[in-house]
């Protein structure tokens, strides 16, 4: 009996034992599990944290994304639209082909000097007209990048100057933007006139240079006479002269302006 009775009690001590093992192996994997499942929550929690930072970032990025667009140069070759002048059709001396007044500035004697700004390009311009001391005639092309202003050639044969270089009584300047050859770069349309019988035109390219303070880079391209007002149609100059109705008709073309034959 002593002996049964001491295995007995081995036996329990022996199933005690391997119970303890049991809930402590037992306890060890639940812990495994509850950390395995606090860790998809900890990435949630990640993930909220990502989407409550994302805006944020999204804000930094576009500042960014904007500040790099406002400190880039406009290299778009297109020059900006300049409204017509509001003058009546009568008064203009560069119209349409539908009759439209075109000039989008205009300086007569005694007024203040008046400014056209021009993109040529990616060369930003302004073209003052006025009247020049001691004498004469304001037309100067002033680009902004450098100190420097060359004045337009206003040489050939025009009537509309008096002996001084100022225009003549009752006459008018106007200039507008054309682009003759669809480059993306205009030309410039310098008209003067007295809207009736005597009117001057001049045509000027831009040509990029490498130095704006030495080297003009406005050339006179044509230097032609009219009367009354010009229509500019496509990469075509029709100027009226006479009293029959009759027309010259001057095309650009290769950069340069032709008399065709009709």
């Amino acid at each position: 009996m002593k002996k049964l009775a001491i295995r007995i009690a081995f036996i329990f001590i022996i199933t005690v034992t391997s119970a303890c093992g049991k809930s402590s192996d037992q306890l060890n994997t639940s812990q495994a599990l509850q950390s395995n499942e606090e860790q998809p929550q900890g990435q949630e929690d990640t993930e909220d944290d990502d989407l409550e930072a994302s805006p944020d970032t999204e804000e930094i990025k576009i500042t960014s994304h904007n500040s790099q667009q406002e400190s880039k140069p406009n290299n778009v070759e297109t020059p900006p639209d300049h409204a017509a002048l509001d003058i009546p059709t009568s008064d203009s001396l560069i119209h349409s082909p539908e009759g439209k007044n075109l000039s989008q500035v205009e300086w007569k004697p005694g007024a203040p000097d008046v400014t056209l700004p021009i993109r040529f390009g990616t060369t930003e311009a302004e073209l003052v007209l006025g009247l020049d001391h001691p004498n004469g005639t304001k037309a100067v092309m002033i680009f902004p990048s450098t100190p420097v202003g060359w004045q337009l050639d206003l040489s050939g044969d025009t009537g509309v100057f008096d002996e001084y270089g100022e225009l003549q009584e009752g006459y008018k300047i106007q200039a507008t933007l054309h682009d003759f050859d669809q480059d993306g770069i205009n030309e410039l349309i310098v008209t003067a006139g007295d809207s009736i019988i005597d009117l001057s035109i001049w045509v000027y390219s831009f040509t990029t240079v490498g130095d704006l303070q030495k080297i003009n880079p406005i050339k006179q391209e044509l230097s032609i006479t009219g009367q009354t007002y010009i229509v500019l149609d496509g990469d075509e100059i029709i100027a009226p002269y006479g009293s029959q109705g009759l027309f010259n008709f001057y095309k650009y073309v290769d950069k340069v302006f032709m008399q065709p034959v009709y």
